[in-house]
């Protein structure tokens, strides 16, 4: 096998786990000899990079959340209204988990260790809640929503998002629109209870 630059065969690999990560809908069904074969590199190569699967698949969902974010963004419906912006975050995050299940379970749906003592953590950081704490903030700023804790208002709407994109995931025998349908009702519920 030819001998390629280090930070290209990195590459190589996410590209390829992600590739079987579509293919297989399943994590336990992506192996590091599927990768492997996939990427024609030897083990060792590949844990020059990634010391354990699970470090690998991360990556790799990282690199996917990273489009999702772009993808969102860009599926947001054009609007100086924040509460349409906001409905409309919350569909394109439901259509976007039900496109990528596999991707979603990983990280959405992982519980990851708890932040060391020494370490201080961020919850806004994650997962795009900054961006929803934005969308909210404006909604409060145009007089939409009554002020209140922002990151409570903000884990409210996404709780009721991925709840709902969990249950479309696990449940793919529930049509789509029934899944936006209830997102609408919802997300009604939310916005109601910081009505002005």
């Amino acid at each position: 096998m030819a001998r390629r630059p280090r930070g290209e065969l990195k590459e190589m690999i996410l590209d390829a786990t992600d590739r079987l990560l579509f293919a297989a809908g399943d994590v336990q069904a992506v192996s590091i000899d599927a990768v492997v074969e996939a990427v024609d590199c030897t083990p060792p190569a590949l844990y020059y990079y990634f010391p354990t699967k699970e470090i690998l698949v991360l990556e790799a969902c990282r690199r996917q959340f990273e489009r999702f974010a772009r993808e969102l963004e860009a599926a947001l419906p054009e609007t100086d209204d924040p509460l349409v912006e906001l409905r409309g975050r919350g569909h394109a995050y439901l259509d976007w988990g039900v496109g990528h299940p596999e991707h979603y379970r990983v990280l959405f749906m992982t519980p990851y260790a708890a932040p060391r003592d020494d370490e201080v953590a961020d919850p806004t950081q994650a997962s795009g809640l900054a961006e929803l704490i934005d969308n909210l903030a404006r909604a409060v700023g145009a007089g939409l929503m009554r002020q209140n804790d922002p990151l409570e208002m903000a884990l409210a709407f996404w709780s009721t998002v991925h709840g709902i994109t969990s249950l479309a995931i696990t449940n793919p025998s529930l049509p789509i629109e029934l899944s936006h349908g209830v997102l609408e009702v919802t997300s009604d519920a939310v916005i109601g209870r910081y009505a002005p």
